[in-house]
């Protein structure tokens, strides 16, 4: 949204050319509990992601926003589409939005894979979340100042959603969402937890030969070709950023993400008692030799562990992909170069590991993102 009255109209663009010695990213990730989604092979030239967005701000109360995406030859979806209401609160300020968004999860959680400085999704952010988090709900933000008690803490956002998305299901009540943003000195730290609880979470049978398809599947349709998940689903995230104290413009950041499912998981083979939990996370370095050259190190990593109880759990965990359960490795490096301010170029490194499986990758990358295309003021 612009700062003041106006209407600002923005965009973003990421082309990808990648090659890799298998289909990458990964057809399916052993042993995780996932939405069952075959992402598309990158390999060759792709669109990774286009946006174009536009912004409303009325006075200083009331703002709108619309973002629309979309991923190579998939079809176009609504990133978000946002009313707002804003007022100060003494020295801070109260957010209160509607409609479809991002869930508030912190900087590095909301831009993982998100015209990133690497190419593809975080491992943990695919497995736990299905990839970008966007739902439908409400959302209340304290933006605070630095000024009296609790210096540290920036924002509290507190939100209901409508947890039709992954790791939400089909049916179910509405999802209470948290999160908070600390900072103090060359640090900051995010924290994220959403209760769900999930009824007839629909996701595709995981075959090696499954097509791309971004559709989530209707358990009351009849369960051939799915499997699907009643119950409860916690998930909790947190993220760290710390400038590191010396003369180079040097950053780590670390963000982990975990999400606990306890229910019935059920296909035409039967049901069973299910207990699991999915975790990973990510570790950069980076390095900003100059306003146009920048160096980083990505290390990720990922991993389900699962509990079935029933005649017909074995049929079951093959149904769902999570037989062959092991660690699963991501280690890459990028150099990036800017012509422009808007303008970035990628070439990126790495390796994917499964077990024994290794998958080698490389790709050269073109990130676009203006500050807006247009703007008009009155």
């Amino acid at each position: 949204m612009p700062e003041s009255t106006g209407l600002r109209v923005g965009a973003g663009l990421a082309l990808s050319q990648a090659q890799a010695d298998q289909a990458w990213p990964a057809i399916k990730l052993p042993g995780i509990l996932s939405n069952g989604e075959t992402p598309v092979d990158r390999r060759g030239g792709a669109l990774e992601h286009g946006t174009l967005d536009a912004g409303l701000r009325l006075g200083t109360h009331f703002g709108a926003l619309l973002a629309l995406g979309w991923h190579d030859r998939d079809p176009v979806h609504v990133e978000a589409a946002w009313l707002q209401g804003e007022t100060a609160w003494g020295q801070d300020q109260l957010l209160l939005g509607l409609g479809r968004n991002r869930l508030p999860m912190g900087r590095l959680l909301e831009g993982g894979g998100h015209f990133d400085r690497f190419a593809s999704m975080p491992l943990a952010k695919r497995a736990v979340l299905g990839g970008d988090w966007i739902d439908d709900g409400i959302s209340l933000r304290w933006q605070r100042s630095h000024d009296g008690p609790w210096p540290a803490l920036e924002t509290l956002d507190l939100g209901v959603w409508r947890a039709r998305s992954f790791p939400g299901g089909a049916e179910g009540p509405a999802a209470p969402a948290a999160h908070l943003r600390l900072s103090w000195g060359d640090f900051s730290f995010d924290g994220f937890g959403a209760l769900l609880r999930p009824q007839l979470r629909g996701a595709h049978v995981q075959s090696a030969t499954a097509a791309h398809t971004h559709d989530r599947p209707d358990c009351r349709g009849g369960l051939t070709g799915i499997f699907c998940f009643d119950g409860r689903s916690e998930v909790l995230s947190g993220s760290l950023a710390w400038v590191l104290p010396t003369t180079a413009d040097l950053r780590l950041e670390l963000a982990g993400l975990l999400r606990r499912d306890r229910g019935q998981l059920y296909s035409l083979n039967g049901d069973t008692d299910y207990r699991g939990s999915t975790g990973g996370g990510w570790l950069d370095l980076i390095w900003q030799y100059s306003p146009q050259i920048g160096l980083a190190l990505r290390g990720e990593t990922v991993r389900g562990v699962q509990t079935l109880e029933s005649a017909n759990a074995l049929a079951l965990a093959r149904d769902a992909g999570l037989l062959g359960s092991t660690r699963i490795w991501r280690a890459s490096a990028s150099a990036s170069y800017a012509p422009w301010p808007s303008l970035r170029l990628f070439a990126e490194l790495g390796t994917d590991r499964q077990g024994t499986q290794r998958n080698n990758f490389s790709a050269l990358r073109l990130v676009w993102t203006p500050d807006q295309l247009w703007a008009w003021h009155w």
